[in-house]
């Protein structure tokens, strides 16, 4: 167990000895008094309103994942479950009762990939003809809002508040370098990698960005900023223009008016009334979408949809429902799910969500195989990326009958690093000495009390060398490339979608939606017949899933001011803190792991 899980588990132990079955009683009464007047009042289609306008707050965030509808779920879910979000918008531009859409922008975690599948769902919609609208106080008073005005402009009428600013001025990504700290501190940073692209251990093994990996970052970069600039530019109508637009950024509101990148310059209950002439009434996205699943017939396709979504490790997922965060991806949940989907006659495909920067290569290797072995009985399996699908994340699409990305997902990262941190000189400093024995030569290869020897060494090498071999050669049968192929666009390069479709990594460009319609054809469904999505394993109810990770010692606050410093402080020492806690655990549990995180902006 590494040092900050010892310590974070000591307090939250504490928390629980003090009162948390208290605290768990407080809540579930908050719940039940906030939702008392909606008991009996369960929105279904027939008590929808006659004249809709439907809503998306993106400040609520979107949740990527299965759902499961009880009374407790509006409560207890993150967010706006994004796929069941799309397909309403697809079900909406038929329905004579939806009169248009209202986005409040500006607000809230957003990723990349959620945003282009989200957006494409807008323009559809927007296609229409119906009125559609956003609105945000500002877009980047609390940092950049170039992907939330990237989102708010599928609309045909983007506002701002007048004291708002528009900031697209695009995006970046920053590492920290702690060489220079870590050699004052006395601690030696032991790490090799394949090739000399992957650079997830860079941070620790010295003081600045390495060129091949700089020059690698940059072009994913470029290209996730042209595909925004580019759908920018189609939705606001001013091509070639939109990139020195971006870098003149930020402008006030009537600039923005001026280059015509909004249209209209007001409050929020200004547009509300514009939105709610006549009888028209808000509904929001996520209770439409509730209140409108159409039915599933008896006769209909049953396809299989599987999450696996966080960094990836040996056994169980992990998730944290009451505040969406914490999700993991176990190689015993999802290789049971894809196993249970393979032995389940009924099922005629299988879609695999992979959101993932990668973990375990051992465990990403039980997952490997049961997509395989899903290939050897010929039933399908469909890779849907999200925000990204690197390094383990990769690994396990790779056999896939097909994989389908965004083009601003980030995959690839095929390469391998691993190593340890050596702690001998930062005990000596602080007068701390290790003694022990041993049973085995190698039995203290990896301790952080000494250094590899040059056996411990060459020991390493081999291992990363087996490793990359064994990843380069799965890779190539999945993809039907030959070894040197797949070198060329391994060595831990990172690619953005787009440049991933270019090199032959996927198959197709698109998201969860587009995936469906791959596994239907791959599953020879007729067209004129149903499907219906069944989902390994069957969710949890969000009451269920808060009490079990309550039981299981998890911390829960009620205080919404030590949420915030709490949150505050996580997202300022995560960058730092959380590889190098990876970094001085099990140094076997992260070798396939990525580099990147999605980019994602407040």
């Amino acid at each position: 167990m590494s040092f900050f899980k010892f310590i974070f588990k000591g307090i939250v132990g504490l928390f629980a000895a003090l009162g948390l079955l208290v605290i768990l009683i407080g809540v579930l009464i908050g719940v039940t008094l906030s939702n008392v007047e909606e008991v009996g009042k369960t929105v279904d289609n027939q008590s929808l309103p006659q004249e809709i306008i439907l809503t998306i707050d993106l400040a609520e965030g979107l949740f990527e994942g299965p759902t499961k509808a009880s009374y407790f779920s509006s409560s207890f879910q993150p967010g706006l479950p994004l796929h069941d979000a799309i397909d309403a918008l697809y079900r909406a531009q038929d329905d004579n009762r939806v009169k248009g859409l209202l986005i409040k922008a500006g607000q809230g975690p957003l990723q990349l990939a959620q945003a282009q599948e989200l957006r494409k769902a807008i323009r559809a919609f927007a296609k229409t003809g119906k009125w559609t609208a956003s609105f945000a106080e500002t877009y980047g008073e609390t940092g950049h809002g170039t992907l939330h005005y990237y989102l708010a402009s599928a609309a045909e009428n983007v506002w701002v508040q007048p004291s708002g600013d528009l900031d697209i001025s695009g995006f970046s990504m920053e590492s920290p370098y702690l060489r220079p700290v870590l050699d004052e501190l006395g601690i030696l940073p032991q790490f090799s990698q394949r090739y000399e692209y992957k650079g997830v251990m860079n941070m620790f093994t010295d003081d600045h960005m390495p060129a091949p990996v700089k020059r690698n970052t940059q072009g994913v970069l470029d290209s996730i900023f042209g595909e925004i600039e580019k759908e920018i530019s189609i939705s606001r109508e001013k091509p070639g223009e939109i990139g020195s637009l971006m870098d003149r950024s930020p402008l006030s509101a009537v600039e923005a008016i001026d280059a015509d990148l909004v249209d209209r310059v007001g409050y929020w209950d200004e547009i509300s009334d514009e939105a709610l002439t006549g009888d028209r009434e808000f509904v929001h996205l996520a209770d439409y979408a509730m209140s409108t699943t159409p039915e599933v017939s008896e006769t209909a396709s049953r396809i299989a949809v599987i999450y696996g979504i966080g960094e990836i490790h040996l056994g169980q997922s992990r998730g944290d429902p009451f505040f969406g965060g914490g999700i993991t991806m176990g190689s015993d949940t999802i290789a049971q799910a894809i196993s249970d989907a393979i032995d389940d006659d009924s099922i005629e495909a299988i879609v695999l969500r992979v959101d993932s920067p990668g973990g375990s290569y051992v465990a990403s290797d039980v997952m490997w195989r049961e997509v395989v072995r899903a290939k050897e009985v010929g039933k399908p399996v469909i890779i849907s990326m999200g925000d990204v699908a690197a390094s383990g994340g990769y690994f396990v699409s790779a056999p896939a009958h097909k994989i389908l990305a965004n083009p601003v997902t980030i995959t690839g990262s095929i390469g391998v690093a691993g190593g340890k941190m050596v702690l001998t000189d930062l005990w000596n400093k602080v007068g701390i000495k290790w003694d022990g024995v041993k049973a085995g030569e190698n039995a203290d290869l990896y301790s952080a009390n000494k250094a590899f020897s040059d056996e411990g060494w060459t020991r390493l090498q081999g291992s990363l060398d087996r490793i990359y071999e064994d990843f380069t050669v799965k890779v190539g049968e999945g993809r039907g490339k030959s070894p040197q192929e797949i070198h060329t666009i391994a060595k831990g390069q990172i690619w953005s979608g787009a440049q991933a479709k270019e090199n032959g990594l996927i198959d197709q460009l698109g998201g969860f939606r587009e995936a469906i319609q791959v596994a239907r054809e791959a599953a020879m469904i007729d067209a004129d017949t149903d499907h219906q999505l069944v989902y390994f394993p069957e969710p949890k109810d969000p009451l269920e899933e808060l009490l079990e990770s309550a039981m299981g010692g998890q911390m829960i606050l009620t205080d919404p001011a030590a949420l915030q410093s709490l949150g505050a402080l996580i997202k300022i020492t995560a960058p730092i803190l959380k590889p190098f806690e990876q970094a001085v655990q099990n140094p076997k549990a992260n070798v396939l792991n990525s580099r990147v995180k999605p980019i994602g902006q407040q």
